[in-house]
């Protein structure tokens, strides 16, 4: 009897589990207000990888990108969005990262004094990897960092978060052309310095 209720509860949770899984954002965050951890930690796995990756290439460091991701989904907890665009929390929740990475970057800039060069964070499977060779990356991470500010923006969104163009234009608060086209002249000056390093 005992192994028949065990059984029971197990495929009860898993069952919850994939309702989860298949349940758009919008959902997640209502349950998660009436009180549902399970949906917190569904949007928790969903983004929090993307989100750190993409404090990362602001902050050059992983356990500052880390804390800027925690503070993120604190606020998520304390004051979810009221209007979620297409059912997604996702430019909601890289705007937030974005403006707190920025505010921390400003804060240590004025914290640390002759600091040693921080490394640049480099994650298992980044989608540049597949574009280069090891020691190549290193340059092209290098060019990204020179873009002008404006198309950095977009390229890291779309590269490090994988954040479509339409978030990408909520996330920035621009038309969606514009992320395109930003994107368009970032593959255009990338590939112009290419060829200078190349050559």
């Amino acid at each position: 009897m005992a192994e028949t209720r065990t059984a029971a509860t197990f495929a009860f949770r898993e069952a919850a589990k994939e309702d989860l899984c298949e349940a758009t954002d919008r959902h997640l965050v209502k349950r998660m207000g009436q009180g549902e951890t399970a949906a917190f930690e569904e949007l928790f796995v969903r983004y929090e990888t993307r989100l750190v990756a993409y404090a990362a290439r602001y902050l050059k460091s992983i356990d500052l990108a880390k804390d800027v991701c925690q503070e993120v989904f604190l606020k998520l907890i304390n004051r979810p969005p009221q209007v979620l665009v297409c059912d997604s929390v996702g430019p909601w929740l890289f705007r937030v990262t974005r403006n707190l990475a920025i505010d921390k970057q400003r804060r240590r800039k004025f914290e640390i004094q002759d600091e040693e060069e921080i490394p640049e964070f480099h994650e298992e499977g980044d989608p540049l990897s597949s574009l280069t060779a090891k020691n190549d990356m290193e340059v092209v991470r290098r060019m990204v960092g020179e873009l002008p500010k404006d198309i950095r923006d977009v390229v890291e969104l779309r590269i490090d978060g994988g954040v479509p163009f339409k978030e990408i234009a909520l996330i920035l608060d621009v038309p969606q052309g514009t992320a395109l086209w930003r994107m368009h002249r970032a593959v255009e000056l990338l590939r112009q310095r290419w060829r200078s390093y190349a050559e």
